[in-house]
This record gives structure tokens, sequence and C-alpha cells, in this order.
């Protein structure tokens, strides 16, 4: 197992009578990108503030590398690098000028030449002399990126980055995570209300819903192919259900009202042969994770 850059245990936070995360604990292992998954609410942004120490929890511990949080903010804070909810920049300001202040704020001079390095790094070659109001929404979130990359983080918290962004932009930022990890060894937290999202730059992760963490753990064995909810519908219920019934499909129909199976992907194919072979006509296919079925579940109640 490598070594954890952060480990939370039993954080909970309240604002009056309501609970914001409740009895939450988790690891991210160095060099990972790990995920928070859910809803707006689930308590994702609420927890990455406890982890910059912005708000303090009600109860848990934190360590962030090996260091208890309390007590040692100045020089954990110090190689943390984050945006949570969106980048709050200058937009009368070029890319520039806006790096400049932030460097300044983090006691961190920089030269123009290395400016340029962490523009070109970002995807924003040639555009720091442009004022920030010129830039796309997604040129916006990568310069957000590249003031959080300032102090040269070994860990960077990200929430919600692909938010509002177009189908181009979401592909830029998702890049960049994984750039930023598997070329430069950084650890990455970041977040998304999207399962896709998550299933595509996260190692791990979390599911987070009203506070509450649902499940954890690594994202391929959350998202195993050999546990796909398939559902198939047909206009000849009854005679599918027959055949399935006296098959060895049988063990992995996961209702009696519908044609619904829990299998691996591979197999939906050969299902499909199958009802097809015994003239039971095939409509649509509709296929699915089956932790993103308790996820939409869990959405949508």
């Amino acid at each position: 197992m490598g070594q954890n850059i952060v480990e939370v245990e039993g954080l909970s936070k309240s604002f009056a009578s309501f609970e914001a995360v409740k009895h939450i604990s988790f690891q991210i292992e160095k060099g990972s990108v790990y995920g928070f998954l859910g809803q707006n609410g689930a308590g994702k942004s609420t927890t990455m503030r406890m982890l910059l120490s912005l708000i303090q929890p009600n109860s848990g511990n934190i360590r962030i590398f090996g260091k208890p949080l309390k007590g040692n903010e100045k020089s954990i804070l110090s190689n943390i690098g984050a945006i949570i909810e969106k980048p709050d920049t200058y937009g009368y300001l070029s890319g520039y000028d806006n790096l400049k202040i932030f460097s300044k704020i983090f006691s961190r001079p920089t030269s123009l030449s290395a400016l340029d390095v962490l523009l070109e790094k970002v995807g924003l070659k040639g555009r720091g002399k442009d004022k920030v109001k010129s830039y796309s929404q997604g040129m916006k979130q990568r310069l957000g990126i590249a003031i959080a990359l300032l102090n040269d983080p070994d860990f960077i918290m990200l929430d919600e980055p692909t938010n509002g962004l177009d189908p181009q932009g979401i592909t830029e930022i998702r890049n960049l995570i994984g750039h930023f990890s598997k070329n430069e060894g950084k650890t990455i937290l970041v977040s998304s209300h999207l399962l896709n999202e998550i299933e595509m730059v996260a190692d791990s992760m979390i599911i987070l819903h009203k506070g509450e963490k649902i499940a954890e753990g690594k994202v391929q064995q959350l998202l195993d192919p050999t546990k796909t909810i398939v559902t198939i519908e047909t206009s000849n219920l009854q005679g599918a259900m027959n055949l399935i019934q006296n098959s060895n499909w049988s063990n992995k129909l996961v209702s009696n009202n519908e044609l619904r199976f829990e299998m691996d992907k591979e197999e939906i194919p050969l299902l499909v042969k199958s009802l097809v072979e015994h003239d039971i006509p095939v409509s649509n296919v509709q296929s699915n994770h089956s932790l993103e079925n308790y996820f939409l579940k869990l959405i949508n109640a």
C-alpha cells in the first residue's frame, strides 16, 4: 500500500441544526487522483473547506502529509493548491497580472519566464497578456489551476473543475488532471456531481449523500463491469420471463417484474442473441453499472 497524503477520521460538521458532514472517514494515497462524488449539498465543498482550515470541524481528525492539520496549518497549507467552487480572478487584469498578484499573496516571487512555463502547462501559452475578461470559461478555469500551482504544491484540490464547461473545456481539464498526476506526481482531490467524470479521472473515490459516506474504494472495483445492470424491453414479456426462468440466465435475473439482470457487460450480446433465437422480440437494451444505478436511485429519491 502506498503512502497516504491525507487521512481523515470521523469528520463531522454542523451549521446550527443542519448536519452538513456526518462522521466520514477516508484516505488519499500519494500520487493518486481521488474523487469526491455527490450532488449539491452532499458535503463535498464543506469537507474540502475543512481540509483547508477555512472552516473548523465539530469533531474528527485530519492528517495531511503525515501531520495533524490542527497546529500545523502554515506548513501544511503552504504545500496545497486549491480551487473551491470557482476561481476568483480579476477580469480587468491580464493573465500575467493575476498570476503576479497571487504569487505575492503566496510569497512566491515568480519571474515572467516562470509564468510563461506555468501558462503553457495549463494550455494558455501566448495568452498571458490578454485580459481575463476575454477568456472563455474553460480558459478561466485553467488560469485558476495555474494559480493553484504557483506554490508548486504536492497536493491539489479542485472543486467541480468542469462545472459549466463545454465538452472541449471538460476534456481539457480532464487531460490536465491526468498530466499533473501521471507526469508530475501530484496528488489530486477532485469533486464532481457526475459519475462519468469521476470514473474517467479518478483512481479511487468516495460517494457522499446528504453528508454521509455511502460508498468508497478503487474506481475499477466500484465500477466493476461484471456488475452491470441490464434492462431489456420486449413486447412479449411473459414469454421472455418463461424462457429466462428455465435457462442458465435465471441466476442473473434480479427482478420478477421486468427483464432486469446483473451480469458481465460482455454477456449482453449473448443474452440478446438467445432471446431473438427463441422468437422473443427485443425493442430496447439499457445498461449501466450497478453503482450508477444505486447512485441514480439515491439522487432521485
